[in-house]
C-alpha cells in the first residue's frame, strides 16, 4: 500500500492517463464530441471563435477539476470502505 501512495504521490502512477482508454463508449464520445466541436468551430465568425475558445477552455478546466474531485471522492469512498471492512473483520486466529 506504501508504495501505491509514493506512487500517486510523486506522479508515477496517474490513473486519469488510461481515463476511458479501453472503454468503447468512452472513445466513440470523444471521437463524436471532436466532429462536432470542429462542425462548431467551421461555423463561426473571427469573433465568435474568440469567445467560444475562452468558453472551451472553461469548460476544460471544469472538467479537469471535477475529474480530479471524481477521484479524490471515490478514494476517500474506498478508503471509508476498506476501514469499516477491516474494522468489523473477526480474527483469523
Amino acid at each position: 500500500m506504501e508504495k501505491i501512495i509514493a506512487q500517486l504521490w510523486n506522479g508515477s502512477l496517474e490513473p486519469i492517463r488510461y481515463f476511458g482508454r479501453t472503454n468503447r463508449t468512452i472513445l466513440a464520445l470523444e471521437q463524436s464530441l471532436q466532429r462536432k466541436l470542429d462542425a462548431v468551430e467551421a461555423s463561426l465568425s473571427d469573433g465568435q471563435k474568440e469567445i467560444f475558445a475562452r468558453y472551451h477552455e472553461c469548460m476544460e478546466e471544469y472538467f479537469q477539476e471535477s475529474v480530479e474531485q471524481a477521484f479524490c471522492d471515490g478514494f476517500s469512498l474506498g478508503t471509508a470502505i476498506v476501514t469499516e471492512a477491516l474494522a468489523g473483520a473477526q480474527p483469523l486466529l
